[in-house]
């Protein structure tokens, strides 16, 4: 476990905080899921990644409670996930800014229907909190524009603010980079590590991924799923490079190297494959 898990964690104890017991997810007599089990720890940065149809949106989507397992069980601090919530924060591919409002409405009106306290120190706080979370991700100079007139990176940024703006202890993500260019993307890796290790509330992270760098550079636990159907976890590989990380020498680090070489091992392989461990 890296330092900065280590501090976020605080006094955890070996009990996971969110645990995937036996899930088996089936769509129209078609299994995408088979016995899936998993453990993350709290205050850990883990990455789902594998081919495509193995079913990691779908997980994240069960974690998220957007799904309910067609067996087994997935559970939260020792409750039962039974539907969405606001102790889960989701960020999709696609931004799902509504278009008519501006930057700040897109964030504050999330915020308004978590937190119903209309009181003045309460409406305070929640102002400051939307201009720290925007400046952070560069937006706040672009508060009163709305989604389509910005660029896609920035509407990611806003949809990232967005998510951390209600306090979500956990931080779902769904390839929420895949579809802006290598500059922003690395921008945007870089506030969110600002943002997840500044923000009390928000403790574990979980994202989805097809990107080998992206998934190291930013997880502490890298979780590989088998090809589908009845995909399930094939192999977890620990990233043991302490935070903060620097994108301009981690690539020279052993461990970078090492786990680097592990992921690509275990994703070489034909579909219908089982993973080489």
């Amino acid at each position: 476990m890296t330092t900065l898990t280590m501090e976020r964690a605080g006094t955890r104890t070996d009990v996971p905080y969110l645990a995937i017991e036996g899930v088996h997810q089936v769509f129209r007599d078609t299994p995408v899921l088979e016995n899936v089990d998993l453990e993350i720890r709290r205050g850990e940065f883990v990455s789902l990644i594998g081919h495509s149809g193995c079913g990691k949106s779908t997980l994240l989507n069960l974690i998220a409670g957007l799904l309910t397992p067609t067996a087994g069980r997935v559970s939260l601090d020792g409750e039962l996930v039974r539907g969405p919530g606001a102790d889960r924060g989701m960020v999709f591919q696609g931004h799902s800014l509504l278009p008519w409002l501006s930057v700040l409405d897109n964030v504050r009106v999330p915020m308004d229907a978590v937190f119903r306290d209309t009181r003045v120190q309460r409406t305070q706080a929640k102002a400051e909190r939307i201009e720290r979370i925007l400046r952070a991700v560069g937006l706040w100079e672009h508060r009163d524009k709305k989604p389509g007139e910005l660029s896609g990176g920035m509407r990611q940024r806003c949809a990232v603010a967005r998510a951390f703006a209600v306090r979500p202890r956990v931080l779902l993500l769904d390839e929420p980079f895949g579809a802006v260019d290598a500059l922003t993307k690395s921008a945007l890796h870089d506030e969110l590590m600002s943002l997840w290790s500044s923000d009390s509330e928000t403790e574990t992270v979980i994202m989805v991924t097809h990107d080998i760098d992206e998934a190291i550079y930013l997880s502490d636990r890298i979780v590989v799923m088998s090809n589908g159907p009845r995909a399930k976890v094939g192999a977890i590989v620990e990233v043991d490079i302490p935070r903060p990380r620097d994108k301009r020498t981690i690539a020279r680090l052993p461990a970078y190297v090492e786990a680097r070489e592990q992921l690509l091992a275990l994703l070489a392989r034909a579909p219908g494959e089982a993973p080489h461990t």
